[in-house]
């Protein structure tokens, strides 16, 4: 079964991702792909271009003695395709710019030339470095398809005009694309010093803690100290690497100024290996061509591995590019009156729209994180506003002295003796007028979140006019406050027609008989508690009080049930009490000089059988004539009351009254401020308890009309006004032809982002398109071994199984060299010729005899 070779899938793979990188390498992009390549680091003079020059045959590279490499250059190397068979015409080299497409160098002096003038004009020419990359694309036969990039060397001296922190500047270029987990490092140490100081390996290390996508080379092999080896590095054993190390031996400076030619130095360097009795056992690893099958294979296993990660990373940008271009807009505006309009109104409309699916819930813009448009609406009727309304209590404002003060401020002059409705009504308007706050609230949540999602259904494209945005902002917030003020004065008559008329024949309402049975029974069940109580425990000391008496009503724990209906009713001591007589002499005597306690004493109004049964005793006269005779304190007056003026002589009396009626006659004035006694007959607690259920009910009723009528008022008056009329109102007040030219007029910036919003979308559409065809390739190219022409550069070749190259790039021919390490020189130099050769021993034409050199193969 034919499959396809690491080098048939190079030449597959490592050209689409060449193509990628010319597409998003244009400078008008801003988006940048990390894709996979080959870094090529190390210091200054470590060998990194020569390396380079051995992996593509040519000599086209700045040399000299100091910095040469000031640019990143990105070399992409495409293997082209040889026709078979000895008279097959040879496939032409060139190179090619991306900064000069369409234009071929045949001739590789200018190749380098072009380098030195692409540097200069960024760098200048006195030993300046830039990050921007010169690409180059070499087409050859001779080589293996891969990304290779050459960066400036690590030095640490500044010279010519390089500013004094270059060390710094160089390594932050260095580790920007060493960085990146797609690259592959290819880390270049000089085998002449010692490897655990290497500048390339420890700038890898920062990257590449792991060491997982680092491969070392090793150069100047063949300069080394004389007794000094480098096979325990070329075996992994000094500094661990996951991709190993290769050593290879580069021209020198002397070879270089000689001219020697590429060919003569690969084929030194194969006969360094072959006959360096140390090398031997590690000879298959080492060279040129081994390092070129090496980068090949890792790179193809690498992009392979990346593939799907890239598809995904251009699908996702282009999904957020094109919504980007919706802000920016498909098209300009256009230049005519007409057009301009057609945007406009198409706008208007647009927005319009996308209101009313927010506010109805259909808008494909709703997060999926909070609520949003019309939900936030009803979260404000329904979590807010009836569960604020239903929270509130009446009974929690309403106290009992409020409750007795409203009886008797309605009674007058008259009392009362049955229920009246005067304080119910007084107290439940009240009440309902406390309703309006909340339900004006409700209506101002509303009114900001109708704003609110004005400033949400905004089409992209109206970002791209700013005075449009203006005047639409203007435009939405007057249509949606003209729609508040009906709906606010429509829950003012809501409360106000609840206040108005008090119904008390709602079926719900309890009414008054139902009241008064209900307090009855109240009353009733917290008599029985107390009776109950009193059995259980008789050694209270409760026979000084009457059993009957009213202060009983209320006491313990039974007296808060019902939500602290039933009154409570306080025991006060008893005081003195004055009889008819004592009155008369005390209004014979002047209003006047009398203390409020003595003349208001709530026991003589509770209890006057008492009072009448005391009125002939001796000790009741002793008593009186005792209170008609204050002291020096009974006659300071109370404070807060007038002491001045005709109104007030009168109302205490002048001198004169003092004379008629005499000093000891002199009652008290009523206080400035009059509340009611702290004592509750019977009858007044029945009175406030009745009262208070009456409110109770009667509060209830209205506040389940408002829940019900104040959201419906706000929706029809407030909601749907703005969501039925916002379309016309838009298109009344900004459709007009003499604002056109003043809203449709673009930010000046708009233009420069659409651009380059639609070149990043064409090049995020150019590369998935060329993702696309990667599995035509695939299946196109299948098992395509190559093999080494006489001068050291690699041919192609034709067989169906595995080459003996690739089996030397996977390991597998150390072993067999290893076998073979103690054979004489004629033996070794067999093996190493065997190990270079690309074809298997069934397929070769010409087998030689062990001990010769194989010529057809190597």
């Amino acid at each position: 079964m034919t499959t396809a070779t690491p080098e048939g899938l190079g030449d597959a793979l490592i050209p689409v991702v060449n193509k990628l990188q010319d597409i998003f390498s244009q400078a008008s992009l801003d988006f940048k792909l990390d894709l996979p390549q080959v870094v090529v680091i190390g210091s200054q003079s470590s060998g990194k271009s020569s390396v380079l020059e051995s992996l593509v045959g040519r000599d086209f590279l700045p040399r000299g003695s100091e910095i040469c490499t000031r640019r990143p250059l990105i070399l992409q190397l495409v293997k082209l395709q040889q026709g078979n068979g000895a008279h097959a015409p040879q496939a032409e080299e060139w190179g090619e710019f991306l900064h000069l497409q369409g234009k071929k160098f045949h001739d590789f002096d200018k190749i380098r030339a072009e380098i030195q003038e692409e540097t200069a004009r960024l760098s200048g020419f006195n030993k300046g470095v830039s990050d921007k990359p010169i690409r180059l694309k070499i087409h050859s036969p001779h080589v293996l398809t891969m990304t290779l990039v050459d960066l400036p060397g690590l030095a640490k001296v500044p010279v010519g005009d390089q500013p004094g922190d270059i060390q710094a500047r160089i390594r932050t270029m260095v580790f920007e694309y060493i960085r990146h987990p797609t690259c592959i490092i290819l880390a270049v140490s000089p085998a002449n010093a010692d490897l655990v100081n290497s500048d390339a390996l420890e700038m890898a290390r920062q990257a590449d803690p792991q060491g997982t996508r680092t491969i070392g080379v090793l150069t100047k092999l063949d300069i080394m100290d004389r007794g000094t080896e480098a096979t325990a590095m070329l075996r992994n054993e000094v500094v661990p690497l996951r991709l190993g190390h290769i050593g290879v031996v580069n021209r020198s400076q002397h070879d270089i100024n000689t001219q020697r030619s590429m060919a003569e130095a690969c084929a030194g360097e194969a006969a360094f290996f072959e006959e360096h009795p140390a090398y031997l056992e590690v000879a298959s690893q080492c060279g040129t061509p081994a390092l070129a099958r090496a980068l090949n294979r890792i790179l193809v296993d690498h992009i392979r591995a990346v593939l799907p990660h890239i598809r995904g990373r251009l699908e996702d940008a282009l999904s957020r590019r094109v919504v980007e271009l919706q802000v920016y807009g498909h098209t300009p505006p256009g230049h005519t009156s007409a057009q301009r309009g057609a945007l406009l109104l198409q706008l208007l409309d647009a927005y319009a729209v996308r209101y009313s699916e927010m506010l109805e819930g259909r808008s494909e813009a709703l997060p999926v994180s909070e609520l949003a448009g019309g939900a936030r609406i009803r979260h404000i009727f329904q979590d807010i506003f009836h569960q604020g309304l239903s929270s509130l209590n009446p009974s929690s404002e309403l106290s009992e002295e409020d409750v007795r003060t409203a009886i008797k401020n309605t009674a007058g002059v008259k009392g009362t003796l049955m229920l009246p409705d005067a304080p119910f009504e007084l107290l439940v308007r009240r009440a309902i007028s406390r309703l309006l706050t909340p339900a004006l609230q409700c209506k101002e949540f509303v009114h900001s979140e109708l704003l609110r999602i004005a400033g949400q259904c905004a089409p992209p494209d109206i970002a791209r006019f700013p005075s449009l945005q203006t005047h639409l902002v203007e435009a939405v917030e007057e249509y949606i406050n003209t729609g508040a003020a009906p709906a606010e004065r429509m829950i003012k008559d809501l409360v106000a027609c609840e206040v108005s008329h008090i119904n008390t024949d709602h079926s719900a309402f309890i009414g008054g008989s139902r009241a008064i049975a209900v307090v009855m029974e109240r009353r009733q069940q917290a008599a029985g508690h107390r009776d109950a109580d009193r059995d259980v425990s008789p050694s209270r000391d409760d026979h000084s009080r009457p059993p009957s008496s009213i202060g009983d009503l209320g006491e313990g724990p039974e007296a808060h049930s019902n939500g602290g209906r039933v009154p409570i009713i306080r025991n006060r001591p008893r005081g003195p009490v004055m009889d008819t007589h004592q009155a008369h002499t005390a209004a014979r005597q002047g209003l006047k000089g009398m203390e409020p306690d003595l003349l208001y004493s709530p026991e003589e109004l509770m209890e006057p059988a008492r009072t009448l049964q005391q009125r002939n005793s001796p000790h009741h006269h002793q008593g009186a004539q005792r209170m008609a005779s204050p002291g020096p304190s009974a006659v300071q007056r109370h404070p807060g009351t007038p002491q001045s003026g005709w109104f007030s002589t009168l109302f205490k009396g002048g001198p004169e009254a003092r004379a008629d009626y005499g000093p000891a006659s002199e009652l008290h004035q009523p206080p400035y401020t009059l509340r009611v006694r702290d004592s509750v007959s019977e009858q007044e607690s029945v009175q406030v308890a009745v009262t208070r259920l009456l409110v109770e009910s009667y509060y209830d009723i209205v506040r389940a009309g408002l829940q019900d009528s104040v959201p419906k008022a706000i929706m029809h008056f407030l909601v749907l006004f703005v969501q039925r009329g916002l379309q016309q109102h838009l298109i009344r007040t900004l459709y007009r032809e003499e604002l056109f030219g003043e809203m449709m007029q673009e930010r000046e910036d708009i233009a420069a982002k659409r651009a380059s919003c639609l070149a990043v979308m064409g090049a995020l559409r150019e590369a998935l398109a060329t993702l696309d065809t990667i599995p035509q390739t695939l299946a196109s190219r299948i098992n395509t071994p190559h093999k080494l022409s006489h001068d050291g550069r690699l041919l192609a070749g034709q067989g169906d199984s595995q080459p003996l190259h690739q089996m030397a790039a996977y390991g597998a021919l150390p072993q067999r060299s290893h076998s073979y390490k103690n054979l004489g020189r004629a033996a070794r130099m067999a093996v190493a010729a065997l190990a270079a050769c690309t074809l298997s021993d069934s397929d070769c034409p010409a087998p030689a005899p062990f001990g010769s050199s194989c010529m057809q193969g190597a």
